[in-house]
């Protein structure tokens, strides 16, 4: 298709990319915003769920992260241009929200709060750092805990702080 847009008054979506004209907060300058379309976000979600999907808890863990991380790093070896930081978080909080749900999954963990440390990402007591988190100490006692090994921080974090 061919559409004749004026780029310094509308957006148009090029190549799987929003393209159009925004100011600088810190300047007042503007410049061209380049950012993924929301068509290729979605797509990208979709596929993230699809590669979770509760029915694959019967996959080892360390082969289903890999699949998502091969797929997310291509994702973003692509749309990883300019200024698109606001739309590559909403992708990483949909793709740690997949994983918590996978790992939730696979332990039987039932309540939200029970067992995983929402503020670091990891199960609790596996924090980055030894000392546990603000959200780890108020753990009420009695709660049911995920097994806190190697292969559960690695799927939480992956080898990269980025991808997951």
């Amino acid at each position: 298709k061919t559409k004749i847009v004026k780029a310094t008054q509308e957006r148009f979506d090029f190549l799987g990319f929003t393209i159009g004209m925004a100011q600088s907060r810190r300047t007042g300058n503007y410049y061209p915003h380049v950012q993924p379309s929301k068509k290729a976000v979605q797509k990208v979600k979709d596929r993230v769920t699809e590669l979770t999907r509760r029915e694959r808890t019967i996959m080892p863990l360390d082969r289903m992260v890999k699949g998502v991380n091969a797929m997310v790093r291509g994702w973003v070896g692509y749309f990883h241009y300019r200024n698109c930081s606001k739309t590559l978080t909403h992708v990483r909080n949909h793709l740690e929200q997949r994983l918590v749900i996978q790992l939730r999954k696979r332990h039987k963990v039932r309540d939200w709060n029970a067992g995983y440390c929402l503020a670091s990402g990891f199960p609790k007591g596996c924090c980055m750092n030894d000392t546990a988190c603000t959200k780890c100490q108020l753990q009420q006692a009695g709660r049911k805990r995920m097994p806190c090994g190697e292969e559960h921080r690695k799927a939480v974090c992956g080898k990269t702080a980025r991808t997951v």
